[in-house]
């Protein structure tokens, strides 16, 4: 979530009061339209706080995630993180399971950085690497992995289609992916809280204070999502939202009917 162009929000029957974005001024059923947002944060002293604020603050994320990873039954392989940042959820669940290897990727060579000194910090730069690198691109093999995450980072991408398309020929058959992300078609209630909390707990530097709200705008609705998964080479799928979050998550393919066998 880094400060992009965009100064207005614009929506289709509630708005939030420009003066106190945190405040719902009339109801809103979701925005109009996506304006776009940087993804790329070259800014050393932002890169910074936020490292910050996500080793303070992200515990509780990283928890979530860990749990779906686990419900995979992923207990070793090769994962990779896609717009890792500073590297806090490859570094979390790397700890939790160590028979995973995480490769962590990002456009931001400060953020890189980061995550390398991160990873030495924890102690587990032996088994976890980052590099820059495009979510468009992935620096792996085909069908070489086990897990993929991908975490807050489609509503920085223009082409989320090609994304979906690289997971898919980057992951092994039986190989699942994590995918959380903001929908701009969530209840302004709950933008509403969330934009306060995000105030509270990140908004202290002046380049972050609208980071959420930018976030939000350039993020996908559900049904945009769908589409590009529908369209994609991904398969078994599923999308589901909890607050302001939309999840795709692999799913077990259902198992062959077995044949009719007539009785003797």
């Amino acid at each position: 979530m880094v400060k992009g162009s965009s100064e207005v929000f614009k929506f289709n029957t509630r708005t939030l009061d420009p003066q106190n974005p945190g405040i719902l001024r009339r109801p809103l059923k979701a925005m109009r339209e996506r304006i776009p947002e940087s993804g790329v944060i070259e800014d050393r002293e932002l890169a910074e706080y936020y490292n910050l604020m996500a080793k303070r603050y992200m515990r509780f994320p990283c928890q979530r995630v860990l749990k779906r990873v686990l419900a995979k039954g992923i207990e070793k392989g090769r994962a990779m993180d896609v717009g890792t940042g500073p590297g806090i959820f490859p570094i979390f669940i790397s700890k939790a399971i160590p028979g995973i290897r995480f490769k962590g990727i990002d456009l931001s060579p400060v953020m890189v950085d980061l995550a390398r000194r991160n990873a030495i910090e924890e102690g587990i730069s032996n088994r976890i690497e980052f590099e820059v690198s495009s979510a468009y691109s992935l620096p792996v093999e085909d069908h070489s992995l086990d897990l993929v995450l991908c975490i807050n980072t489609i509503h920085h991408l223009d082409r989320p289609l090609d994304f979906f398309n690289e997971v898919a020929r980057s992951l092994k058959e039986e190989g699942v992916f994590v995918i959380v992300d903001f929908h701009r078609d969530a209840s302004l209630v709950f933008i509403g809280i969330f934009n306060l909390l995000w105030k509270v707990f990140f908004g202290k530097h002046p380049k972050a204070k609208r980071g959420f709200l930018e976030s939000i705008q350039s993020s996908y609705t559900l049904g945009e999502c769908r589409n590009f998964l529908d369209r994609s080479s991904l398969k078994h799928w599923k999308l589901y939202t909890q607050t302001v979050e939309m999840w795709i998550e692999s799913i077990k393919p259902n198992p062959p009917l077995s044949p009719f066998k007539k009785g003797g």
